[in-house]
């Protein structure tokens, strides 16, 4: 069962009797797309929140461990990360300029869910670099490696995200 399909058993009775009138109908399934997304952006942005944390972590055992030389670039990650988590707790999924314009097809809200879904399975790569660090912060060897792995792979990360505002904005001017 997809995010939808979910969203969409979330209706309660009287809501499933008038989303069955056509007109509603078109509305009530859009709105359940735009909440799908919603809510996967929420799940990925919890993920990656988690994730943060356990670098924070690592930041304080450099600290104890008088590691301060790596500080900054860690803390730079950190923040490269936290960036990343607020994008995507923002994103639109719904603002009225791209919505009001005109009317959305379902297709194209469902690019947007999809767009991230996708994103949503690239995360991971997060908490593995996240963990490789911790590793290498452990072992004294290869941190800096996996420090600048884990940066490339933000940088990806947000890369991507940023062709999602392209989507949004091709969407708009369809």
């Amino acid at each position: 069962m997809d995010i939808y399909d979910q969203a969409q058993q979330g209706m309660t009775q009287l809501e499933g009797m008038v989303s069955g009138l056509p007109v509603i109908s078109d509305y009530r399934d859009k709105e359940l797309r735009r909440d799908a997304d919603k809510k996967l952006r929420e799940s990925i942005a919890a993920t990656l929140e988690t994730e943060r944390r356990k670098l924070t972590g690592l930041q304080r055992d450099m600290v104890t461990a008088g590691r301060l030389r790596d500080l900054p670039e860690m803390e730079r990650a950190v923040g490269r990360l936290q960036l990343l988590i607020d994008r995507i707790r923002t994103a639109a999924y719904g603002y009225a300029p791209f919505y009001d314009a005109q009317e959305i097809r379902e297709a194209e809200l469902d690019r947007l869910i999809a767009f991230d879904q996708q994103m949503a399975s690239q995360i991971v790569i997060i908490g593995e670099r996240i963990d490789i660090l911790g590793v290498a912060l452990t072992s004294e060897e290869g941190f800096d490696a996996a420090l600048d792995a884990l940066m490339n792979d933000l940088s990806l990360l947000h890369e991507q995200y940023d062709q999602r505002e392209q989507v949004i904005s091709y969407l708009a001017d369809q």
